[in-house]
């Protein structure tokens, strides 16, 4: 979603001068210098994502690094006839010297969203940290094996972790595991050459389609979601696999979701839910 995100985001906003930044929610703001209101007067440069980040880079190299989390938003609204208040959800607001305001607001009471001021966003420890991204054309085989090889761990965990592959979320995962007829729960160390071939390709595949179908159906909007019609399995438990007509099931953690399809990817097994068995202790 961030890279329809960032593309969409690049129309609406490059070239705009920074007039204030407003942190309203104390806990995003991960850094202490520079100052919020050291970037008045700073010339936006095209937006762009970085992993699972979004990066605001100034013409003079600076930047706002946001991180969304599962809740956090970005919109674009114009400036308003009068002075408002401000919303109960914003977490914090770029306004523009046309007016325009950037705003980040997060749903529901967890504020998770992560938000830094650098001076280069090169030198963030965060995105240091990231690996190989595939929509880059940084994950060759030779490197994604490397990845697969790095730990064992389950293959939903190895996806996710944007220390091994970088912007691989959530929904995308299942959809990868999915397309290569793999269950999320096997071991990286376990697969066989073919099944590691598989599973690259299906990656890039999937990256590949779903950024596309998302750039299709935005049509130059912000996208606030991923919407669930784009996915085959991914938050569609109950329906019917459309290849192996199978019922699409889930398991629940405390944090998150998967999603699978037992007749092609377990074998016709189901795999315990582990929210529910806990339930039922």
């Amino acid at each position: 979603m961030l890279e329809v995100l960032a593309e969409n985001l690049a129309a609406r906003v490059s070239g705009r001068r920074i007039e204030s930044i407003l942190i309203r929610q104390p806990a995003l703001l991960q850094t202490s210098a520079p100052t919020p209101e050291s970037f008045a007067g700073e010339f936006l440069s095209l937006p762009g994502r970085v992993g699972k980040y979004l990066v605001l880079e100034t013409e003079s190299r600076r930047a706002i690094v946001i991180h969304l989390m599962r809740a956090g938003r970005i919109l674009v609204v114009a400036a308003p006839e009068r002075a408002a208040a401000l919303p109960r959800q914003l977490s914090a607001r770029v306004a523009f010297d046309d007016g325009t305001r950037l705003e980040l607001v997060e749903h529901g009471k967890e504020k998770r969203a992560r938000l830094w001021l650098v001076e280069d966003s090169s030198d963030l420890a965060e995105l240091q940290r990231l690996g190989p991204d595939p929509s880059r054309g940084e994950l060759s085989h030779e490197r994604f094996r490397a990845a697969l090889d790095g730990a064992s761990r389950r293959l939903k965990t190895f996806l996710t972790d944007q220390r091994a592959i970088a912007g691989i979320g959530n929904g995308l995962s299942d959809e990868i595991l999915y397309e290569a007829r793999l269950s999320p729960m096997r071991l990286t160390g376990s697969l066989t050459e073919a099944e590691a071939r598989a599973m690259h390709a299906a990656l890039l595949a999937v990256v590949t389609t779903q950024t596309e179908k998302l750039r299709q159906s935005a049509q130059g909007e912000l996208p606030q979601k991923e919407p669930r019609e784009h996915y085959i399995v991914h938050d569609h438990a109950g329906a019917k696999c459309p290849r192996c007509a199978a019922t699409i099931a889930r398991v629940s953690f405390t944090d998150h979701e998967l999603f699978y399809c037992p007749g092609c990817q377990t074998g016709g097994k189901l795999m315990q839910d582990r929210r529910l068995s806990k339930l039922l202790k």
